[in-house]
């Protein structure tokens, strides 16, 4: 297959790194070495001091990483442009390993086809001399038969296309394709991908020649049947132009209309051209593709299985049926032991997203079944087996024990983008893994490697997440932290409309350094005004039980508040706040004496600004315990579990931080019907955590709480 060709948009930031980047890789370095701090690079309350992690990183080098199933990412400089360029090395990995799938069996043959497989019975090894050919007073058939036998050559001498000796014959074909046939027009096409890729999709001729090449098959679509359907958009495939071809969306639209009628194979290559274009039409009904994959499960392989994956999760489109989840879990279980690496990690990927909540337990078999598999899975892969239990919460330590261990001992050849995934799951479970060295260290000294300084400053993203996760998890970095709070790392960020939400991860990781960064912290911090914009932003609501639509948790805490409410001798003990502003859910505060009698909250308190960080603060005339109670709601728990995510966990530590007695109550042992059972958990949570002493205090909420309806039972009698 040909070399990757560049888009538009891919060039316009190469041309964005050559006047931006150095700057920023250069403030990066002085991030990382301490001896370049400068006292005016810090906010005024911050200190000139030294910390660990001083590398003097080199920035004008060239970086190629090669992980075990991922493809490089290089910087090369265009010959003829000058513009340097991040582009990937290697194609697509994964699409080439569908296409090959496909490739390898008989019933693909007639509608793929392969570099390898362009022949012509007009070709001649030598050149055809077509220099000084007048190309407009040919006919189509000769203009066509002309660039055919010219593309052949490319295979023995590489031309440019956009020499200007080739630019009549491009000009004069791209006018006459509306006179070839069907074959011709196919056997252009295909031809084009003979030449050696260009700087970019926009360049004149190629530009010229595919755009109408585009035009003409999509008139003619709609009078060709799937097979040649299929055909045609495979060369698109080979021209590497699938995803912004008029015809690749024209022919997902037209098919899209019939896939309750298509065979196992075309079915599957429907949904291969569908993750080239990522798009699947609205109008396609999602439960006819399922229930017509129900049907056609058993007669695929699980490669195949594996190319249909892609599909669904490349177009964001997931699976309903809980049975085709069932049967998708069930087949991959039954062939762990021949599954390809690619074709598995695109099965994770959407039975991840896919399982229902309730079905939870599909999720953790099928991570039973991978254990003994892990050995001969590549890193991506093993990627995917990790990250598969993330979005409900199911954790598996035995797998990701083994998958750490792997993970720091090829630590050197991990891409940025998937040591921020691991770090991002060991997080959510709170789990410090058997691995020694310990892998969150050896992510630490991975990030300082001069080697990965272009890596970050293309990838900013995936640096700074690392840098929030390890503190999430009590761990900080100091030199790292810095750099990720630096004005060019934050600026970077803000240049990248996907990272739009990147304001609340850097928002966390200014709030966490000053509850429990070190005092003497010397490096960058988000300005005061910065930092209350984005508070203010990304601060949670607090709860009004008047409100409608409340979320299963804001139910859940205001009915902790009202029992809690009725356990004190009134709500005006109690407030619901957001004691750290830079976490979503609020929590409930309190006061006790010395003897865990309930006070009131001094009014200095209750009137701190919403987006202030509420330190527990002296009285004048007691002295007194602050008390933090956090509702702990659904999400808050590993699956099946009474463990903590790593988000609760980090809140709870920091609340303690700050001088709270911290309780927690579990939303599994509160959430029952009885108004007794809640207010023994309660009991129990706050004996566990706060001051307050709870003698009697079940008794006095029950006769509060029940008190009304009694009387009014009594009445009617």
């Amino acid at each position: 297959m040909c070399a990757q060709r560049l888009w538009p948009s891919v060039q316009a930031l190469g041309r964005g790194l050559v006047s931006s980047r150095g700057e920023i890789i250069q403030q990066g370095v002085k991030a990382y070495n301490a001896q370049n701090f400068a006292t005016h690079h810090h906010t005024q309350t911050h200190h000139h001091n030294t910390f660990p992690g001083n590398d003097r990183l080199p920035w004008t080098q060239r970086i190629s990483h090669n992980a075990r199933g991922s493809f490089n990412k290089v910087v090369t400089r265009s010959l003829q442009s000058g513009t340097v360029l991040f582009v990937k090395e290697f194609t697509d990995s994964e699409n080439e390993h569908a296409h090959a799938v496909l490739r390898s069996l008989p019933a693909y043959h007639a509608t793929t086809v392969t570099k390898d497989e362009t022949t012509y019975s007009g070709y001649h090894h030598q050149a055809p001399q077509h220099m000084n050919v007048d190309w407009g007073k040919c006919s189509a058939e000769e203009v066509a038969n002309g660039f055919i036998a010219m593309s052949q050559q490319c295979r023995y001498h590489p031309m440019d296309l956009e020499d200007a000796q080739y630019s009549g014959l491009c000009a004069a074909l791209a006018a006459r394709l509306k006179e070839l046939s069907d074959n011709q027009l196919i056997k252009v096409l295909s031809a084009l991908s003979l030449w050696p890729p260009t700087d970019a999709t926009t360049t004149p001729n190629f530009v010229a020649l595919w755009n109408s090449l585009d035009q003409a098959c999509t008139d003619r679509i709609r009078r060709w049947d799937m097979s040649r359907m299929f055909l045609v958009a495979d060369h698109w495939f080979a021209l590497r132009l699938s995803r912004i071809s008029m015809y690749n969306v024209h022919m997902t639209r037209i098919l899209g209309k019939q896939v309750t009628s298509m065979g196992p194979s075309q079915l599957v290559q429907f949904l291969f051209y569908a993750n080239l274009s990522r798009k699947l039409e609205p109008f396609i009904i999602q439960k006819d593709i399922e229930k017509r994959l129900i049907h056609v499960l058993e007669h695929i392989s699980v490669e195949e299985l594996g190319v249909i994956a892609m599909g669904f999760f490349k177009t964001q489109t997931f699976l309903k049926s809980e049975k085709l989840v069932e049967m998708m879990v069930a087949k991959t279980k039954e062939n762990l032991e021949c599954v390809s690496d690619a074709s598995l990690c695109a099965i994770l990927k959407l039975l991840r997203k896919s399982v229902p909540v309730e079905r939870w337990k599909l999720l953790h078999g099928l991570l039973d079944s991978l254990l003994p598999q892990l050995g001969r899975l590549n890193n991506m892969c093993l990627l995917q087996v990790a990250l598969l239990g993330n979005d409900l919460l199911v954790f598996h330590p035995q797998v990701m024990n083994v998958i750490a261990a792997r993970f720091a001992e090829d630590i050197e050849t991990i891409r940025l983008k998937d040591l921020e995934r691991i770090t991002f799951a060991l997080m959510l479970y709170n789990f410090v893994p058997l691995s020694r060295p310990d892998i969150f260290s050896l992510v630490a000294e991975e990030l300082r490697k001069p080697e990965r300084i272009m890596e970050i400053n293309h990838y900013p993203k995936c640096f700074v997440s690392c840098v929030v996760y390890l503190t999430s998890m009590g761990l900080f970095p100091q030199d790292l932290i810095s750099a990720a709070l630096q004005p060019s790392m934050l600026n970077l960020l803000n240049l990248n409309r996907n990272y739009a939400s990147m304001g609340r991860e850097v928002n966390e990781l200014d709030w966490t350094l000053e509850v429990e960064g070190p005092p003497t912290y010397p490096g960058y911090r988000l300005d005061p005004d910065t930092r209350a914009q984005l508070t203010k932003e990304y601060l949670g609501k607090l709860p009004n039980s008047s409100a409608k639509n409340l979320t299963h948790q804001e139910r859940l805490l205001l009915d902790v508040q009202d029992k809690l409410g009725a356990m004190m001798g009134g709500a005006h003990f109690l407030t619901i706040t957001h004691v750290l502003p830079h976490v979503q859910m609020p929590d409930i505060v309190f006061c006790t004496n010395s003897e865990g009698e309930v006070m009131e909250l001094p009014d200095e308190y209750l009137h701190l600004p919403p987006t202030s960080l509420k330190r527990p603060l002296p009285s004048p005339i007691a002295e007194l315990r602050w008390n933090a109670v956090i509702v702990a709601g659904r999400n808050s728990f590993i699956r099946n579990s009474e463990e903590l995510r790593g988000n609760v966990h980090m809140k709870r530590r920091q609340l303690s931080k700050l001088g709270y007695s911290v309780s927690v109550v579990p939303y599994m042992r509160y959430n029952k019907k009885s108004v007794r059972t809640r207010l023994g958990c309660l009991e129990r949570a706050l004996a566990e955590g706060s001051t307050l002493n709870t003698r009697g205090k079940v008794d006095t909420a029950w006769l509060v709480l029940k008190g009304p309806d009694q009387h009014q039972a009594k009445a009617v009698a």
